[in-house]
């Protein structure tokens, strides 16, 4: 790229990031596109994470660290309201972005004045930094049934402008409500490239919470937004796994005579009959999904 005149601003939020915020601070300062201010929020650590901090001398970097644990939502907020830059995102202490991340997602929105959030492709590793598996993030309009835009994307500063902060209420899943709202008033498009290493864990956030509290968190987060199929749809999953599984199959069915053409709705109907038929099918579907996450 010719010219970096327009500046991004990445965010890291941590919270006794130790172990990895090294990787992905260098991930963020060895960029192809130079003209970034790195924010990073320390969410009131307890380990060693703001002296791996002080070590850098990049003007680049700034630094804001809460008296207390306020939570993801608030992390980001608060280094939201302290960027300078024309383009935004943010990124995990333990993920890591390939070195020309921003530059492509940059060249997008410069490209396409029509677009104002670009996201792409991931891969999963291990907590030794080894690839597992490429991730293919969804379409836009998957959004109303999941969180598809996976950890790696790039918005205009109009969208954090007319948008706002994120909702501290919808822990765990706090990007994928702010997600919603923005679907709602502006174009996102989905860029097929693999650019960003999202880690898997035992200590990463999603891992320590059961897979019920987390469905339960995007339900609430998705209701004001989404189709009404949709609100059927995971008021159905939260029901499967919370072990109901008849009104699972009540809610799926709703579901299907509004979107009979659903391959995933057809899929967790299934499921959810298996689950009053043979239990221990579905305590083995619980088990991989928690291994996919």
């Amino acid at each position: 790229m010719k010219k970096n005149k327009k500046k991004v601003s990445i965010l890291i939020p941590t919270y006794n990031g130790v172990k990895y915020i090294k990787q992905s601070i260098d991930s963020c300062l060895n960029q192809t596109y130079k003209n970034i201010e790195l924010i990073i929020v320390d969410d009131c650590s307890i380990d060693d994470t703001e002296k791996i901090i002080k070590l850098y001398n990049d003007k680049r970097i700034r630094y804001f660290r809460h008296k207390e644990n306020l939570g993801l939502a608030s992390a980001l907020n608060t280094g939201f309201a302290n960027a300078t830059g024309i383009y935004l995102t943010w990124t995990s202490d333990d993920n890591f972005y390939d070195p020309k991340a921003i530059e492509f997602m940059v060249k997008i929105l410069e490209k396409n004045s029509k677009i104002d959030f670009i996201y792409t492709n991931y891969y999963t590793i291990n907590e030794q930094g080894e690839k597992v598996k490429p991730v293919r993030v969804g379409s836009v309009k998957d959004l109303d049934r999941c969180n598809c835009i996976g950890p790696c994307f790039l918005y205009r500063r109009k969208i954090y402008e007319q948008i706002g902060e994120y909702n501290p209420i919808f822990f765990l899943a706090e990007d994928y409500e702010y997600w919603l709202r923005i679907k709602q008033k502006f174009r996102m498009q989905r860029l097929d490239k693999f650019l960003y290493f999202y880690r898997k864990h035992t200590n990463s956030l999603t891992t320590n919470y059961k897979v019920a509290i987390i469905e339960e968190q995007v339900e609430k987060a998705s209701q004001k937004y989404v189709s009404l199929w949709a609100k059927y749809y995971h008021k159905g999953r939260v029901c499967l796994f919370n072990k109901d599984y008849k009104n699972s199959i009540k809610f799926f069915v709703k579901a299907f005579f509004l979107n009979p053409f659903n391959f995933f709705i057809w899929r967790m109907m299934v499921v959810s009959f298996l689950g009053i038929l043979v239990p221990s099918f579905v305590e083995n579907l619980k088990k991989s999904y928690n291994k996919k996450r």
